[in-house]
């Protein structure tokens, strides 16, 4: 939701020291390196994205995103992905409220209401079944069309809502795009057959990688990360597997999805092919 950063927004709470300093005096390198994406919720999933990044920080008693510098409050966006999935109801989305800043207990528990309230029956919850069950047809069945998974929560979670350990999004933490792939392979070796999984295709700059690289913007280097991360996604394979398979992929997470007409999101979803490949060749030897 950092496409809603504008020249107007604030520092957040979640600013590191150095974004606080640079920000008095070169507002707008702040800025462009805070935004992550440049489409808005309708656009994102207009091209295919269903799986949002959130991070969320209170202020003045409301909800705001935010990335280094607040954007909006956290229902305008919202609103339009409620709209979409009741226009769409045989899709579903994931929001993944990953980091929450300056927000108490009470806050928490505030969240939870307004997202319940807002959601209300599309929410598939903990006790709807397990992730391995929740698949596009029951979800349509349920009239199920969101998935909440809320992380480092310092509360007892909601049923409507699924924590942290049953969607792992492993953090690379790395600047290197060589060094990401590695991680990248070695991390999904972890992923067990009833989590959920987030593979994060982006690279996580230092004040150095920045400071070398005053006039480009994340969205320079996400062309870089797309570019070579390509021939790896696109080897990949989704869907279910057991346990003494070699696990496989689910979600992406990537910067800057409608580069070149968001060519990433068309590699992610053209993998779903290879499993109507997998199910003709399953029928076929059920055939014979």
């Amino acid at each position: 939701m950092t496409y809603g950063i504008n020249s107007k927004s604030e520092l957040s709470p979640d600013a590191e020291t150095s974004i606080r300093r640079w920000h008095r005096f070169f507002p707008c390198f702040v800025r462009r390196w805070s935004k992550t994406q440049s489409s808005g919720a309708l656009e994102q999933l207009e091209l295919g994205v269903r799986y949002f990044d959130l991070r969320i920080a209170q202020k003045d008693e409301k909800f705001y995103y935010c990335h280094g510098l607040f954007a909006m409050e956290i229902f305008e966006p919202l609103l339009e992905i409620r709209q979409f999935v009741d226009s769409h109801p045989e899709e579903v989305v994931i929001l993944d409220l990953q980091h929450f800043y300056a927000m108490t207990v009470a806050h928490h528990q505030q969240l939870h209401k307004d997202l319940i309230q807002f959601f209300a029956h599309r929410l598939y919850s903990t006790v709807d079944g397990s992730l391995k069950n929740c698949t596009l047809n029951r979800c349509l069945e349920m009239q199920r069309s969101v998935v909440v998974i809320y992380r480092r929560c310092p509360i007892p979670l909601p049923l409507r809502f699924w924590p942290s350990y049953a969607w792992p999004t492993p953090w690379p933490n790395k600047a290197s795009v060589k060094k990401l792939q590695s991680f990248l392979e070695d991390s999904l070796l972890s992923r067990q057959p009833q989590q959920g999984y987030v593979s994060q295709c982006l690279i996580t700059p230092t004040g150095r990688y920045i400071a070398f690289r005053l006039f480009f913007t994340l969205k320079s280097t996400a062309k870089r990360v797309d570019k070579k991360l390509q021939p790896w996604i696109q080897e990949q394979i989704p869907g279910p597997f057991k346990p003494n398979d070699e696990p496989r992929v689910n979600v992406f997470l990537a910067d800057f999805v409608n580069l070149k007409d968001g060519q990433f999101c068309d590699w992610v979803v053209n993998l779903n092919t290879k499993l109507l490949e997998q199910l003709a060749g399953d029928r076929d030897l059920e055939s014979t």
